[in-house]
Parts: C-alpha cells; sequence; structure tokens
C-alpha cells in the first residue's frame, strides 16, 4: 500500500467512526473526498451506501449500492445493501433478486441469509420458505444474536409467538444488553400478553439510551397494541426520551393543528388494537373515547377526530349517532372506505336498506379499484335479493381483490348470503390454500359447514385452527355450540365458561348461549349455565321452560354423531319428566345395548358420518 493509499484508508476509517456516533454531516465529505481522489475505492463506496442508509436518505443509498455492484459484482456487498434499503421502504419485491444474487455468491454468509429470511418473511406468499433460511443463519452463525433476531421474526409472521418467544430469549442470553434484542422481545411478549414480562424489555431498552428509531419502534409498538394501561408509564418514557408531548392522554395536543392530527392517528391506533386484540381493551377504549372527545372540543372541525368518532358510534351501536357524524363527513368528500362501510352496516341494523344501497353505490363511484367497496355494493344487493348484480359485483370485488384474504374473504360472504353454498365453499378454501391461518376465512367456512351442511364435526376442526386470542368470546361460544351437538359436552361447558369471561364480551356472546342451549332444552347439566346466562342478560326475561321435544331433539342429535352416553343422558330426563313416554323408553333400550344388531341398525339410520373429512 502506498502512502496515498495508506492515507485515503485512514480517512474512510476516519469517516466510519463519524458515522457510528451519527455524526453523518461530518463523515459523508470525508467519503466523498476519496472518492473524488480514487473514483474506484472499494471501502469509500461501500460505506458511502452504508452512511446514506443510517441517514434515511435511502433512494441515495439504493443508487449508491447499485454503483457498488456495477463495479464489483461478484461482491455480495451492493446486493445486501441495496435489498436491505429497499425492505426497509417496504420494497420487498424488488429487494428479492437482490439479495438473492447475494445468496447464489455467497450462500454461507449469515448476514445475507439473515436478510434473505427477512425478505422472504414480508412476501406472503414466500412466508414459508424463510424459515428454513434463518435455521440455516443460525447454524450457520449460532453465537450471532442477530440470526436468533431474525428468526424470531419469521416465526412471528408465521404467529407462532411462543417459538418466537424462544428464539429472542436467546438472542438476549448471547447479547443481552441490545437494546433492539429487547425491543423486539418486549414486542412478542406483549403479543403473549405477558405485560410484566414486556414492561422489564422495554424499560431495560429504554434505560440503554437507545437510537430515536428505536425509541419510536417502542412508542409505535404501544399504540398498535391499543396503549395497553399497564404499559402506560413506559409510554410516558419514551416520549420524554424523545423530548415530544405524550399524546396517549387527552388534552396534551391543546389546539395545535399538527398535534391533534398526531393525537388522531394515535387515537386511531388504539382503538383499532383495543377492538379485538388483549384483556386490557376495555380500558384503552375508555381512554380512547376521552382522546377523541377532547380532540373534538379543541377542533370541531378536525376531520380524523370526526372519522374516529363515527367509527366509535358504529362499534358502540349506536347507529343513529353514526348516521349523525357520517352524513356531513360524506357531504364533505372526507369520507374513508372505512367509513362507507360503518355507515352502511348501521344503515342495515336501522333496517334503511335504501338509503345504505344508496351509499354502497356512492362508495363504489368514489373508489372504483377497491373490492372492499365493491363487496359493501353485492352484500347490500344481497340483502334485497338482487342476486344477479350481487353475483356481479362479487365478480368485480374477487378480480380487484388479488391476493388479499380479508378482500376474498368479504366476496365469499356475499356467495353465503346469496345461499350459493358450494360457491362460497370454494371461496373460503381458495383463501385457505393461500393463508391457512386467516381468522375470518377459518371462522366463515366453519359456520357455513355447521349451518348449510350440517356438518359440526368440519365445522369444529376449523375453527380450532384460529390462532388470534378471542377477546369477545363470541367465536368461543361458537365452538361450544358446536362441541354442545357433537356431544363433547365437557369442553362445551368449559368453551361456554371461557365465552362467559371474555375480557371484551361481545354483546351478542351470552345471548347466542341462550339460545343454543334452549333450542336443546337444555340437559339438565347446562341447566345452571342456562340460568347464569339469564341472569347476565338481566332483562327480566326468565328461561324458556324445558320441554321433551326439546330434549327429544338434543337425544336426536347426540345419536346423529355417536355420543351414546349422551343420549342415554338426555333420554333419562326424558323418562324423569314423563316415565310412559315410548319413543324415550324404546330410544333408551337402544343406547343402553348398541351391540345388538337390530339396534345397531337403528343407531346407523340416524348417525351422520364425516363427509368433508377429505375435503380439510
Amino acid at each position: 500500500m502506498t502512502a496515498d493509499e495508506g492515507a485515503l484508508q485512514v480517512a474512510v476509517e476516519r469517516a466510519v467512526a463519524l458515522a457510528r456516533l451519527g455524526r453523518y454531516t461530518e463523515a459523508e465529505p470525508i467519503l466523498r473526498k476519496v472518492l473524488a481522489a480514487d473514483p474506484e475505492h472499494y471501502g469509500a463506496l461501500a460505506n458511502l451506501a452504508w452512511l446514506l442508509d443510517l441517514a434515511d436518505r435511502r433512494d441515495e443509498a439504493v443508487e449508491t449500492a447499485r454503483l457498488v455492484i456495477a463495479r464489483w459484482p461478484q461482491n455480495t456487498e451492493g446486493f445486501y445493501r441495496a435489498a436491505l434499503c429497499l425492505k426497509k421502504e417496504k420494497e420487498a419485491a424488488e429487494a428479492l433478486p437482490l439479495i438473492r444474487r447475494a445468496v447464489e455468491i455467497a450462500p454461507d454468509e449469515g448476514r445475507v441469509l439473515r436478510l434473505y429470511a427477512q425478505v422472504l418473511s414480508d412476501i406472503p406468499e414466500l412466508l414459508p420458505e424463510a424459515l428454513p433460511v434463518a435455521d440455516r443463519a443460525v447454524e450457520l452463525e449460532p453465537l450471532d444474536g442477530e440470526s436468533f433476531q431474525t428468526r424470531a421474526m419469521v416465526l412471528v409472521g408465521l404467529r407462532r409467538w411462543r417459538d418466537a418467544d424462544t428464539a429472542m430469549e436467546q438472542a438476549l442470553n448471547l447479547d443481552p444488553t441490545d437494546a433492539g434484542y429487547l425491543i423486539q422481545a418486549g414486542i412478542v411478549k406483549l403479543r403473549l400478553g405477558m405485560i410484566g414480562a414486556a414492561r422489564d424489555a422495554f424499560t431495560a431498552a429504554l434505560r440503554l439510551k437507545p437510537s430515536p428509531n428505536r425509541v419510536r419502534e417502542v412508542l409505535g409498538t404501544l399504540e398498535t397494541q391499543g396503549l395497553p394501561a399497564p404499559l402506560l408509564d413506559v409510554y410516558t418514557l419514551g416520549c420524554e426520551a424523545l423530548d415530544i408531548p405524550d399524546l396517549g392522554s387527552p388534552g396534551t395536543a391543546g389546539s395545535d393543528p399538527e398535534l391533534l392530527r398526531a393525537q388522531a392517528r394515535i387515537a386511531r391506533s388504539m382503538w383499532t388494537a383495543a377492538t379485538y386484540n388483549h384483556p386490557w381493551s376495555k380500558d384503552s377504549r375508555d381512554r380512547c373515547r376521552a382522546l377523541v372527545a377532547a380532540m373534538l372540543a379543541a377542533d370541531p372541525a378536525l376531520v380524523p377526530a370526526r372519522l374516529l368518532a363515527a367509527e366509535i358510534a358504529g362499534d358502540d351501536d349506536r347507529y343513529d349517532d353514526l348516521i349523525a357524524l357520517a352524513e356531513p363527513l360524506i357531504a364533505e368528500g372526507e369520507a374513508t372506505r372505512q367509513l362507507f362501510r360503518t355507515t352502511v352496516l348501521g344503515l342495515e341494523h336501522l333496517d334503511r336498506l335504501d338509503r345504505a344501497l344508496e351509499l354502497a353505490a356512492l362508495a363504489r363511484q368514489r373508489f372504483p379499484r377497491s373490492s372492499e367497496t365493491a363487496s359493501l355494493h353485492g352484500r347490500v344487493l344481497a340483502e334485497l335479493d338482487r342476486h344477479d348484480e350481487a353475483v356481479e359485483a362479487a365478480a368485480v370485488a374477487r378480480d380487484l381483490a388479488g391476493d388479499n384474504p380479508r378482500a376474498l374473504t368479504s366476496v365469499a360472504n356475499i356467495y353465503k348470503r346469496l345461499g350459493l353454498k358450494d360457491e362460497a365453499k370454494a371461496a373460503y378454501k381458495a383463501i385457505l390454500r393461500r393463508s391457512e391461518t386467516e381468522t375470518t376465512a377459518l371462522f366463515e367456512l366453519g359456520s357455513l359447514y355447521m349451518i348449510e351442511y350440517q356438518d359440526n364435526r368440519a365445522a369444529e376442526r376449523l375453527i380450532e385452527r384460529i390462532e388470534l386470542p378471542d377477546v369477545g368470546g363470541d367465536r368461543t361460544a361458537v365452538l361450544g355450540q358446536i362441541r354442545f351437538q357433537l356431544g363433547k359436552w365437557e369442553q362445551a361447558a368449559a368453551d361456554f365458561d371461557a365465552a362467559i369471561a371474555a375480557p371484551m364480551r361481545a354483546p351478542s356472546t351470552v345471548p347466542g348461549i341462550i339460545v343454543g342451549l334452549q333450542l336443546f332444552g337444555p340437559p339438565a347439566r347446562f341447566q345452571p349455565l342456562l340460568d347464569r346466562c339469564v341472569e347476565i342478560r338481566g332483562d327480566g326475561e326468565p328461561a324458556e321452560p324445558v320441554t321433551i321435544d326439546k330434549l327429544r331433539l338434543a337425544a336426536f342429535m347426540m345419536l346423529k354423531h355417536g355420543a351414546l352416553p349422551e343420549a342415554a343422558e338426555v333420554l333419562r330426563q326424558i323418562l324423569t319428566m314423563d316415565p310412559e313416554n315410548y319413543e324415550a323408553t324404546v330410544m333408551a333400550k337402544v343406547v343402553a345395548d348398541p351391540g345388538v344388531p337390530d339396534h345397531a341398525e337403528a343407531i346407523a339410520v340416524v348417525f351422520a358420518p364425516d363427509t368433508h373429512d377429505d375435503e380439510l
């Protein structure tokens, strides 16, 4: 190395040291000066791409990384850096060919494999391929915490939360003071409902004085989880670290327009998370209502707050309030697709289907490339029995949906509403071939098998596959009804108990249990549960009387599913009510001794085999 080459190398090393201290404006001129002296200097060009990435100047970083690729096409650095920047910009499809080329060049380079796994996990149809790649990175570099962190990120994408938690513990064992690992571990633990552990991880990360981006990651995670009450002090610590107001509390935005818009964004994130996810949801929703009230008091014209207020009214079943809030927003041209949907559903509840159809058509006009609005229009058309128009809208919605499972589920729901059960089944199954754990599709297909095909066994298997927690209890209650009819009474009772104890029990949960049990009597062992549900309902209406006809239906249901002990239990109850009941007497003899040929033949006439087993 000549003296000039040595001087250039020293300059590059100084620039790298400055960049690591976050002093990008001092480091960049040094690197550019080196490149002016030697345009082919690898260290200067590669580190310039790295510096531009650190400085969040990603377009320039990608452009510089492509220069590295052009000059050193057999080196992974340019491909790696360009792919990393594109991934950070959520352009995984563009990053994929670049990182694949890096893997071809160096198939055993740990950082390359880690990024490859992360890019694959960002592309839903390629997610299953990501885990073997992440496992290979762990195998090659078992002492690098980033390998375990990458594995955890992939497992999160697969919703294997406990496995992800284990992987993050392994990363922290290797480096317990890495702020990034602590934050990632906190995110996973929060998903698992491990509040204390999540709190410890986030607090430890903030004590390490991480970069502003890392602190924002903590705040963003808490916001997207509904700002859980047990972690509000952690959120405050993060706000203090960034020297920003704590916008999770009412009134902290004052009348500042920019802060009010930021607070509206946080409030929406809170409401979205609090509606569906965790036991602390009710508290988060109550705080969110207070936030919205304070924002509207500060600025009654604030559109994001008005939109959220309308959505909250819809979720609270205050449909007249919803319409009053929504109509002016629609007239002003401020309505979002979500507002149109919420308003149309509210009008349906108010049985104002003509106005619902008008708004659904308007939504489709304003958002012509939206599968969601086409499905909304099709839904109302189906409600009005306008069959051909509904099918046409469903076809348009399907074409616009692409591979979006939620959008495709909405299309399938139109077929279900029209009574086209085979078409609906095919549509749900197509979704589940793309995404095996898609919650709504699993539940909707399960209910289709239960109601339209009278196949409770298939319905049970599908709903059992749902991984997301059921904080409203309605899904668990449905599973309880299915298991009750299958004769799995111990499981059914546990399901009903869990549904009643749900942290954010849905309004339909307890009435649904009552209706389901009363349809079949209920059998004596479920009477205390029914009485408890009637008491919870609290409207003064007593439970319906148990009749022999209802119990007879329960007995036949048990025979249908081969639950002979439970059938015998119901028959004994009938005979207690009417000892001379001929039919129950005969059936009790059949159930008591099913091995007798005539008895077996009689049972076989009622028993329904699992006709859809090969489909699932």
